[in-house]
């Protein structure tokens, strides 16, 4: 017997990395980045078409579970098909965990068109956009975990038991390498395409936004671990309201409030939990341009339905920087922003870097 390759069955780590995602692959349709930066002072005689682009570098550092350390899944007890043993001697082994190790990188490219109504109503105007995003996702996905110890029923020879627990050894191993490597891979694509609309309104101290957008599912997405430039077949819609006031012309200080409402993935079923975002900035304008600090919180209200690991409910917090300026010789507004996670749950934890420019036509 200690010459025959042991069949160890290692169906209870297929799907384990498919399975373990919250609803939108750690990834809520939200700008990390933050979207509170210099414009917060923006003049009050802006109408029109105006054309926007952003670039944004996401370095992952890990992905973190609910305990916001690395993500750790079950191993469920199971009992060992050994080839030759009857049912009654085949040996078990107890519930364990695994600890999956994940960074990676993103790069997401953002082109948007905006259109600003001339007219006013209710004293504010109309605003309308849409924002298409192209991505690139490096993932590096690393399983690791202790070999769960065999526990026999009625005790074999010393030679047919070491036997068996050094072939579950190296197949358990094995399987734990081959579902990282499934994670793992490189993507590229359009991303989910957002339509806005709001209504604005600017006085002298003070600047509203508030509206609606739609998220709908047009970037590449599979129900596999592997990347995705999409983040699922469903569709969000994110209400949101934004104000800033102006205690006085070099001081701005921001707020923006919204709410992420999901439908159900059609490929899987799964239903990612509702979430909130809360931002703050404040900036100061000098001489070259607004500097300034911004936060931003994101977090699941509710509960993910049918994800194989439970609630699963995501949460980050970011906090940074920004510097906004107006480049004369193009005539638009340039941000430069950068904001770092510093605690997280069920996400992708990292550091975000964006520059963005907005032009009017």
């Amino acid at each position: 017997m200690t010459q025959k390759k042991y069949l160890i069955s290692t169906a209870i780590m297929a799907g384990i990395l498919a399975g373990a995602h919250a609803a939108e692959g750690f990834e809520p349709r939200y700008n990390l980045a933050g979207s509170l930066g210099g414009e917060i002072f923006a003049p009050p005689d802006q109408t029109g078409w105006a054309i926007g682009a952003a670039v944004t570098r996401v370095p992952v550092r890990r992905v973190t579970g609910d305990d916001g350390k690395d993500l750790t899944l079950p191993v469920p007890a199971a009992s060992l098909a050994v080839p030759g043993l009857p049912p009654a001697l085949q040996p078990s082994y107890g519930p364990g965990k695994i600890t999956v190790h994940g960074d990676g990188s993103m790069t997401r490219t953002d082109v948007a068109l905006a259109y600003l109504t001339t007219e006013q109503y209710g004293g504010g105007r109309f605003l309308f956009a849409l924002d298409l995003p192209y991505i690139r996702k490096d993932q590096h996905i690393g399983v690791s975990g202790a070999t769960p110890t065999l526990s026999w029923p009625v005790p074999l020879p010393a030679a047919v038991e070491a036997g068996v627990a050094g072939q579950f050894q190296a197949q358990y191993q094995d399987a734990l390498n081959s579902q990282g490597a499934a994670a793992t891979g490189i993507t590229h694509g359009l991303g989910d395409a957002e339509l806005m609309g709001g209504w604005q309104y600017v006085s002298a101290q003070w600047r509203v936004l508030t509206g609606a957008s739609l998220i709908l599912p047009t970037g590449k997405y599979h129900s596999d671990p592997k990347p995705d430039a999409g983040t699922g077949n469903f569709r969000t819609v994110r209400p949101a309201l934004q104000v800033a006031y102006l205690p006085t012309p070099k001081v701005a200080l921001g707020a923006k409030v919204s709410l992420g409402l999901n439908s159900r993935n059609q490929d899987n079923q799964l239903r990612s939990g509702n979430w909130f975002g809360v931002e703050l900035a404040a900036g100061y304008m000098t001489p070259v341009g607004v500097l300034g600090l911004h936060a931003l919180r994101v977090q699941q209200y509710q509960d993910d339905q049918n994800n194989p690991f439970g609630a699963s409910r995501f949460r980050s917090t970011n906090a940074g920087a920004f510097f906004t300026t107006r480049l004369p010789l193009a005539d638009a507004i340039m941000t430069l922003q950068y904001i770092d996670t510093t605690a997280s749950r069920n996400a992708k934890h990292g550091s975000f870097y964006q520059l963005r420019l907005i032009k009017l036509l």
